[in-house]
């Protein structure tokens, strides 16, 4: 009795233990692998992306569009040519953040004249079509006084100037694309 007892104990130890095995010899999915080399470029280069970061967390990302209903196999439908037209236009500045998916740009603060004011724009494109309302434009400004960045708020004349000129040049270029 003891020893059937001591027997059926390690045959299911046994068991157990070749199911793990065979849970980590699964091969790696596609989305799996794609991460891993996205997180091995960019700790090659020496770039620290916060925990959660687009960049690199994009099935955290799909899982989000699953829930709001848009299903994993939808991306969202931003439209490449202003996406890199506004990109293009704002490359001089240092970035913060650049989703191609969702259409955002976020730059970092840049200081125009001799460091006593500065600004920040953040560009988001929202949908395929090249219409007034499928760019939205918000340029930050900062001016110093003393030793402290005082916001000045949002100036909306050159957020229009350069909605306006992003648009201009991507119309130009697709219509450039479709001769």
């Amino acid at each position: 009795m003891k020893k059937s007892l001591i027997s059926s104990i390690l045959l299911l130890f046994l068991v157990s233990c070749a199911q793990i095995q065979a849970l980590q010899d699964e091969p790696e999915t596609y989305d799996s692998q794609k991460q891993k080399i996205l997180t091995e470029k960019a700790e090659d280069r020496d770039i620290n992306l916060p925990p959660g970061s687009t960049i690199i967390d994009e099935l955290r990302f799909q899982g989000f569009l699953a829930i709001g209903g848009f299903g994993s196999e939808t991306n969202l439908q931003v439209n490449s040519i202003t996406f890199n037209v506004a990109l293009d236009k704002v490359g001089f500045m240092p970035l913060i953040s650049v989703d191609s998916m969702s259409g955002i740009i976020v730059t970092d603060w840049y200081s125009l004249d001799d460091g006593q004011s500065r600004i920040k724009i953040n560009i988001r494109v929202v949908d395929q079509e090249m219409t007034d309302e499928s760019v939205t434009v918000s340029l930050f400004t900062q001016s110093l006084d003393g030793d402290r960045w005082i916001d000045q708020g949002i100036n909306s004349e050159q957020s229009l100037k350069i909605k306006e000129s992003i648009l201009t040049s991507a119309r130009s270029l697709k219509i450039a694309s479709e001769l």
